[in-house]
């Protein structure tokens, strides 16, 4: 009887091993590619935001788009209603490729319209309230206002098809068109800017193209994936799965909007008491503090649906086989590029003009804050998809009001430093206790031996890094002297891994390098 037992399940149990491997070979695959999509894009917003842009517009032009762009990814939150959240833990419910996935793109679609129209009307009748609040320190965001609707509308509807394609196992298309092709087009808006083919004015119209574009594109590539689906005859939504998820995409709703204002409350605090000068300084700073966090970008948009899809099937040792991998992987290449950031800062503030050395420590601070953050890897996607997401919710109304009182005692007293230092409280508040969470609740920990050790190489490599003297002087003297420093700190870095054996992923991924060099020599 029992042989009989093991032999009709057998099949299934062969198939969701095969499907495991497949998920495993999915993270893999396409965090490579979209990391190198993404850093590609880093290598053009280097030269458009750390060295084109503050030698081309003004501080307050510089802070005037970061707040734009601040502001409007808040609305973006808003606008979703929580339902591209929601679609990570629940999508599984919907696929059905034959039944055009049960009209869940109809879904979103509709729901982000009517959440964009909520937001045009809260935008509107907050006008007055910017006014005075803004009018004095930051007069260009009162004139540049109404610049947030279609800056918001462009980029909601980008992350509904991007969020879409990425439920169907593509998150590649969109980290290449936001993080590449979005970049290269604000770089060449810029270059008409600084031609004099346009006037400021001018320029912030041709600005929003950047947004629409990607957004064209993105839809394009669902278009010809054949999964653009809005045929109503296949809506089908069970009362159960409508209530759980009205009441998951509140509750993230809560989470997402909570995070987001984490992220961009800085920028609007800094405008408000210091001025949009020091939110140009601030915001370029965050810009070269947000390269490190590349990696997690790209993990993230593959790992919400593959965790989702394991708790689905209460495949607890997968989701605790990808929470260790993350933990570790993401601290290993977060410490890697904030080593490099961090020892080539004196070369990066002799291409920027004078002013901007003020956001040194800012840099940082916030880079120290992206660290943070990565090496406690994916504990919010397993909390936010889990039975427990309520408590995720809680938690971030708590830290937006730790933020916001981080702030108000941090910004008179230490300028922009002081909003980077509380950036790095509320980011370990919330990891510390997300992560208390998932081992209390699942029993899941982490960490082992190798993230610290981690942790001692980067000391080793950054101290040994600052032993060797800068070299800079004309625009190929300071160029080099980046690319050599740079190339160093790598090769002592991944050495160090590679003969300590930290990470088997990282030393798999080495050998494999190293075979396919060895080929192409041959």
């Amino acid at each position: 009887m029992e042989s009989e037992r093991t032999s009709w399940l057998t099949p299934f149990v062969d198939r969701f091993a095969l499907l495991l491997v497949q998920y495993v070979g999915i993270i893999k695959r396409q965090t490579i590619q979209s990391s190198i999509y993404a850093y590609a894009g880093v290598g053009v917003g280097f030269l458009t935001q750390g060295v084109f842009f503050p030698n081309l517009f003004s501080k307050a032009q510089i802070g005037l788009m970061a707040l734009l762009i601040a502001v409007s990814q808040v609305l973006v939150q808003a606008s979703s209603l929580g339902l591209n959240n929601a679609g990570g833990r629940y999508f599984p419910y919907f696929r059905n490729n034959e039944r055009q996935h049960n009209g869940y793109l109809i879904i979103s679609s509709v729901t982000t319209l009517v959440g964009f129209g909520l937001c045009v009307l809260l935008l509107w009748l907050g006008k007055p309230w910017v006014v005075a609040q803004y009018g004095t320190q930051s007069p260009l965001f009162v004139e540049y206002y109404h610049l947030l609707l279609p800056l918001t509308l462009f980029t909601v509807y980008f992350a509904v098809f991007d969020n879409y394609a990425k439920l169907l196992y593509d998150p590649v298309t969109g980290t290449l068109l936001q993080q590449f092709v979005q970049r290269v087009l604000i770089l060449a808006v810029g270059g008409f800017y600084w031609l004099g083919w346009l006037t400021f004015d001018q320029f912030l119209g041709v600005w929003l193209l950047a947004f629409l574009i990607p957004t064209l594109l993105m839809v394009a590539s669902v278009v010809r994936d054949g999964n653009l689906f809005f045929d109503r005859r296949y809506l089908s939504v069970t009362p159960q799965l409508r209530r759980d998820l009205i009441r998951y995409a509140s509750l993230s709703l809560t989470t997402a909007l909570s995070t987001q204002i984490i992220v961009t409350i800085d920028k609007g605090m800094i405008s408000n008491t210091l001025g949009l000068d020091a939110t140009g300084v601030y915001s370029t700073a965050s810009y070269f503090a947000a390269v490190i966090a590349l990696p997690a970008t790209a993990l993230y948009k593959v790992a919400a649906t593959l965790i989702a899809e394991s708790w689905k099937v209460n495949d607890r040792a997968n989701i605790l086989m990808i929470y260790r991998k993350s933990c570790l992987n993401q601290l290993i290449a977060g410490c890697l590029v904030f080593v490099g950031v961090a020892v080539n800062l004196p070369s990066l503030f002799t291409v920027l003009p004078a002013g901007y050395e003020a956001g040194y420590f800012v840099i940082l601070w916030l880079g120290l804050s992206k660290i943070i953050d990565m090496a406690t890897g994916v504990n919010g996607l397993i909390l936010s998809t889990s039975r427990f997401y309520a408590l995720d919710s809680v938690l971030f109304i708590g830290l937006i009001i730790i933020t916001i009182l981080a702030n108000r005692y941090l910004l008179p007293r230490y300028g922009i430093n002081g909003a980077a230092i509380g950036a790095v409280l509320a980011t370990f508040s919330y990891n510390f206790i997300r992560t208390l969470l998932v081992w209390v609740a699942f029993r899941m920990q982490p960490f082992s031996w190798r993230n610290g050790a981690v942790l001692v190489v980067t000391a080793l490599v950054w101290f040994l890094s600052e032993q060797v003297p800068h070299y800079s002087g004309s625009m190929w003297q300071t160029g080099s002297d980046v690319i050599v420093r740079s190339s160093l700190i790598t090769v002592l870095f991944l050495g160090l891994l590679y003969v300590l054996n930290i990470s088997p992923d990282a030393t798999d991924l080495l050998n494999s390098v190293w075979q396919r060099a060895k080929k192409i020599r041959g």
